[in-house]
């Protein structure tokens, strides 16, 4: 028996996302999201989030230095900083699915 679902957004809500609740009353919102995740894998998730930060402070400065040709030796550290992230990314990402994958097993799914 498949559930439909009801969308309604929560005004009240300090995420500002949709909650949605099924018929039986079930919900799914920012707090129930946070209880899909294993620890691996909110974890790799956190380094993710912690690269993709790193990577976006880099761009600016990078941006910054562009105006600066003087200063081109700082320039080559952001860029081989960057190429360092992706290398990172991909193989967070990699232990993403993993992770992933593992929970999977865990509930019997694979």
């Amino acid at each position: 028996m498949e559930a439909s679902l009801e969308s309604y957004t929560v005004t009240n809500s300090n995420c500002g996302c949709c909650l949605t609740a099924d018929e039986q009353g079930g919900s799914d919102t920012c707090a129930d999201r946070a209880k899909i995740f294993t620890f691996r894998e909110q974890d790799v998730l956190a380094r993710i989030r912690a690269a993709s930060d790193r990577a976006r402070n880099l761009k600016h400065e990078l941006e910054r230095l562009k105006t600066h040709p003087g200063e081109r030796e700082d320039m080559e550290w952001v860029l081989a900083e960057l190429a360092g992230l992706r290398r990172e990314r991909v193989a967070l990402e990699e232990e993403r699915l993993a992770a992933a994958e593992e929970r999977m097993r865990q509930l019997g799914h694979a």
